[in-house]
């Protein structure tokens, strides 16, 4: 199977159990389908990037233990990366107080490394299959809406670390 059709079928996979997490979700809160931003600092190797995307809340799959897919694009270096996240976090609601929260996890990412410089010619990328730890704090202000900052290190095929802002739009 081509890299690009597993990437594709990774992609149809976290959309099509979106929904019965976002019901969770939805059951539980008045906005069904929390979307944020995300822009951040990329350190792989010798390559360094700027990185953006979008990610979902999707809900808990148990108490204080939450889904949050997410999507990144990564540019800078002559590369471009395309990164699907699933992102699982544990929510330390007893270590911190409102408006604060705390967080750590886990994430799947599928990847997808295309190189775009002068001296590639070939269209050269790479599919890769990568699992990271990630920690973050989260503030929650009064209109509804939160913010975050998140560290995230590589575990295997990812990373090596991400530096990442986030703010939630609904």
């Amino acid at each position: 199977m081509s890299r690009g059709r597993l990437f594709t079928m990774a992609a149809l996979v976290l959309l099509l159990a979106a929904p019965a997490f976002a019901q969770s979700y939805y059951d539980q809160h008045e906005t069904p389908y929390p979307i944020g931003v995300r822009v951040g600092y990329t350190s792989w190797e010798s390559m360094r990037q700027m990185h953006f995307g979008a990610d979902m809340k999707l809900g808990e799959l148990m108490e204080n233990i939450s889904f949050t897919p997410g999507f990144e694009v990564g540019v800078g270096d002559d590369v471009t990366v395309l990164a699907l996240n699933g992102d699982v976090t544990w929510n330390f609601s007893e270590m911190v107080n409102a408006p604060w929260g705390l967080y750590g996890g886990g994430a799947l990412s599928l990847i997808r490394a295309d190189l775009a410089g002068p001296d590639n010619v070939s269209g050269d990328a790479d599919t890769k299959l990568g699992l990271s730890a990630l920690g973050g704090l989260t503030r929650r202000f009064d209109n509804g809406h939160d913010a975050m900052l998140e560290l995230r290190v590589g575990l295997l095929d990812s990373p090596g670390w991400k530096l990442t802002l986030g703010y939630s739009l609904f």
